[in-house]
């Protein structure tokens, strides 16, 4: 269970793994010898039960409502709102900003490592996360 779980938040999720969650809970309840055995799966079942969306929305769209999942994250600059100072581009410890002095700067998401280190040093507001 703990690893389709990873598989979801990671991005990686497959259509089925939610009914192979229930599945799984289901014969850990009934195949258990011990009451914590037999309750262990217990979370997952609720929280399938009460934010279904969320999973499904993992799964399907590969984006995280909560804007919980690292992996799911985007982090992007608003065209309009920048200023081209360079400042993000300075804070990327993996160079994954670029552009010109006084021209909107972008984000390469295949070398962005979502670490949120751009965010904070736009002075402008520029850089989003969602």
């Amino acid at each position: 269970m703990l690893e389709i779980l990873e598989r979801i938040v990671d991005g990686k999720g497959e259509e089925g793994d939610i009914d192979l969650l229930l599945e799984l809970a289901d014969t850990i309840s009934a195949t258990a010898l011990c009451g914590l055995g037999k309750t262990a799966a217990f979370p997952v079942v609720s929280t399938i039960r009460s934010f279904r969306e969320e999973y499904e929305a993992h799964i399907k769209e590969k984006r995280c409502p909560a804007g919980s999942c690292k992996k799911l994250m985007t982090i992007s600059i608003d065209q309009a709102l920048c200023k081209g100072c360079s400042k993000c581009a300075r804070s990327c410890p993996v160079a994954a900003i670029s552009g010109k002095i006084k021209e909107p700067y972008t984000i390469d998401s295949a070398k962005c490592i979502k670490c949120g280190a751009c965010i904070g040093t736009c002075p402008f507001g520029a850089i989003k996360e969602g």
